[in-house]
């Protein structure tokens, strides 16, 4: 009788379901005979990257027969400088996912647990059962994070608790109010996780910065990404601000070269245009303007969102609405795979045109 190599796997590893990414424009049109596809599925900007960023990868692409820098020291003092954040404070990553699964790893083992809310970003249940952790999961409230019911949910045995601010597939926040309670009240022997992926996007003016109680000495790894507002998410770099003794565990642990030398060449010259910033905000406002406006009136309901996405809830299954969508070359995303009921979709805002688009495309359901 034959062994089979998954035997001898952890189960907690079987059991893991991979990460479902949004479809590709290029499968879509390759599987339907079609061009000109539009890809509202995975929260990416339309803008593109900066000028100074595609030059800077035009420049940096000739060294790629040498290694990159494995502590991205040039990306870490502009990063430092942009932020008034100590160097040695800060590390990089292959996106913020990168951060994620290392800040399990350090801190998880069997018996060990971490908190998150439901629903949240998906990939940091993926890193804790990765790390041999024990899963927490404290139910929202209204689409909305509960920092009350996730401190209720703490015990001796928690070690991480995290945070997707702005939340990632919800497009909610949490307020500072809710935030500095927390705060005031979580153990110390805790270090919170605060993902702010989609920080860029927010106006509201009780949006707490998390840098803000990293500086106040509280345990919290801050983490952010240039795939969203910066464009480069092709590049897969992301960034975190951490207590200098745990940035110190995050660069045992990281995989060296990590990040390579053409995105941190991109991402420190995103860093110098600032304009990108004001066009991506400008863009998401009025696309976000749009669909509160166009697609409710259709019987979709909308999350409210801060982010450059909104969550909907169809009439019926979003599956069938994404089939449907995709013969008319629009690609959304059901969020069956983040936990949520077959009713729901994120959908990213795109271009003018694109979105457009999927407005017209919505309408021929109704």
């Amino acid at each position: 009788m034959s062994v089979r190599v998954t035997d001898s796997v952890r189960p907690e590893i079987r059991s893991l379901q991979p990460y479902v990414p949004g479809k590709p424009v290029e499968e879509l049109e390759r599987e339907l005979g079609i061009s000109g596809a539009v890809k509202l599925a995975s929260n990416e900007n339309p803008l593109g990257p900066s000028p100074l960023a595609i030059a800077a990868m035009q420049a940096a692409i000739h060294g790629v027969n040498r290694y990159p820098d494995g502590g991205s020291f040039y990306l870490r003092e502009a990063l430092a400088s942009a932020w008034g954040m100590p160097f040695e404070s800060i590390a990089v990553g292959s996106g913020s996912n990168d951060l994620i699964d290392v800040l399990c790893r350090i801190h998880l083992g069997p018996g060990d647990e971490a908190i998150m809310s439901h629903p949240a970003f998906v990939m940091f249940a993926v890193a804790v059962k990765v790390a041999g952790g024990t899963l927490v999961r404290v139910p929202g409230k209204g689409m909305f994070h509960d920092p009350a019911a996730m401190l209720a949910a703490i015990t001796d045995k928690t070690r991480l608790v995290y945070f997707s601010n702005p939340d990632n597939p919800t497009g909610t926040i949490v307020r500072r109010r809710a935030m500095d309670d927390y705060f005031r009240h979580v153990p110390e022997h805790i270090v919170t996780i605060l993902d702010e992926a989609y920080f860029e996007y927010v106006t509201d003016p009780e949006y707490p910065n998390g840098l803000d109680y990293l500086r106040r000495g509280h345990r919290v790894a801050v983490l952010r990404t240039f795939s969203k507002v910066y464009a480069l998410a092709g590049l897969r770099v992301g960034y975190g601000f951490f207590p200098t003794d745990l940035a110190g565990l995050v660069h045992r642990v990281r995989l060296p070269f990590n990040v390579t030398s053409v995105a941190q060449a991109a991402a420190q010259a995103s860093l110098q245009d600032t304009e990108q910033i004001t066009r991506s905000r400008a863009l998401v406002q009025e696309g976000l303007e749009l669909f509160h406006r166009e697609i409710p009136p259709l019987g979709i309901e909308l999350t409210p969102s801060w982010t450059n996405f909104v969550l909907a809830r169809f009439p019926r299954s979003s599956v069938d609405a994404a089939r449907t969508l995709e013969r008319h070359g629009v690609i959304i995303r059901p969020m069956t795979s983040f936990g949520l009921s077959p009713e729901y979709a994120r959908i990213s805002i795109g271009s003018g045109l694109e979105n457009e688009r999927l407005i017209e495309s919505l309408r021929s359901l109704a």
